[in-house]
């Protein structure tokens, strides 16, 4: 929580609760779940990724406090898919607003990311961020300074919304307690290292039916704060839940309402 939001709670006379900071903290995590130069770019397997549109309804404590949308698309001209994700909170007089684009190919069932943007809009300071992924010079190019980030280049480096579709991809040809690990760009243009450990198949209920899943967890040492996913193998292993927690309490929670598939 930044010093102008804080300023801005004090201004409005309403309490900082740790509750409230800790919510409102997770909205980084949640807008990431929804989340190359073309000169060296190879030919997509486009049926690996099927395009569609999934919408999320945001929840803590069973009260809805907003909404999310991941959406794919696929440009046969160039073998190029584009990943929008958009997460939307209120509380309060807070508001919160964070978008991603990313464009990437599949070779061989990897994802190759080319580009990728993150804004955040809402209450205090708006942030962002926008890469190229220049795969010729292999370095990432940060878009408002055209210089290259200064972080070694990894060939398996991609952005972080990307991300989650790599995880569908491998998450469908897991063993139970198989580990997951992915080099990604977060939002600031930094480099992160993800892990994931795959468990057993739950039954969800949620906001678009009953539905089957598998349980994916992010593995973190010495840290308060715990991630899980569900994906679905019945819609392609689709993520149709999220939840954060921090001492064991509930933060967030990203619940599937609606897919469509184009």
């Amino acid at each position: 929580m930044g010093n102008t939001t804080m300023a801005i709670l004090r201004k409005l006379g309403l309490p900082i609760h740790s509750s409230t900071l800790s919510y409102l903290s997770a909205v980084t995590g949640i807008a990431l779940l929804l989340s190359l130069s073309m000169s060296e770019a190879v030919a997509a397997e486009p049926d690996l990724l099927q395009p569609y549109e999934a919408r999320y309804e945001v929840h803590r404590g069973g009260s809805q406090y907003g909404e999310a949308v991941r959406e794919l698309s696929y440009d046969a001209t160039n073998n190029t898919y584009s990943l929008y994700t958009e997460t939307e909170i209120s509380l309060l007089f807070l508001s919160d607003r964070r978008r991603f684009w990313s464009k990437f190919v599949l070779h061989e069932g990897k994802v190759q990311s080319q580009s990728m943007e993150y804004k955040r809009t809402g209450t205090g300071r708006d942030k962002g961020f926008a890469g190229t992924f220049d795969w010729s010079q292999q370095q990432i190019i940060d878009q408002a300074t055209q210089q290259p980030l200064s972080l070694p280049w990894l060939a398996q480096r991609i952005d972080e919304a990307s991300h989650i579709e790599q995880l569908r991809l491998d998450v469908a040809g897991a063993d139970n307690g198989a580990e997951l690990t992915y080099h990604v760009l977060d939002e600031k243009g930094q480099a992160d290292e993800l892990i994931y450990a795959v468990q057993a198949r739950e039954t969800l209920r949620l906001p678009y039916g009953d539905i089957e899943a598998i349980k994916v967890v992010r593995v973190r040492e010495n840290s308060r704060r715990e991630t899980d996913y569900w994906l679905a193998p019945e819609l392609d292993y689709m993520l149709v839940k999220m939840t954060q927690r921090k001492d064991g309490d509930e933060v967030a929670s990203l619940l599937l309402r609606q897919l469509l598939r184009h």
